[in-house]
């Protein structure tokens, strides 16, 4: 048996990797806008905070 990868087993790879490389660039670039290092997921955060907090007092009244 031979060990060498045809043409096409190559490029199949290549292709299902580029594929998945652009597809976790995509959610990369969404994940750089709310983490926490962020303004926009820090924000994010104190609104959720605050909502909660306002959820849970109208609760115990």
């Amino acid at each position: 048996m031979s060990d060498k990868k045809t043409l096409q087993e190559i490029e199949k790879e290549h292709r299902d990797s580029h594929f998945a490389e652009k597809s976790m660039q995509y959610w990369r670039s969404w994940g750089s806008w709310f983490s926490w290092g962020s303004p926009v997921g820090l924000g994010l955060f104190f609104i959720e905070t605050a909502v909660a907090a306002w959820i849970v007092a109208q609760i115990v009244k």
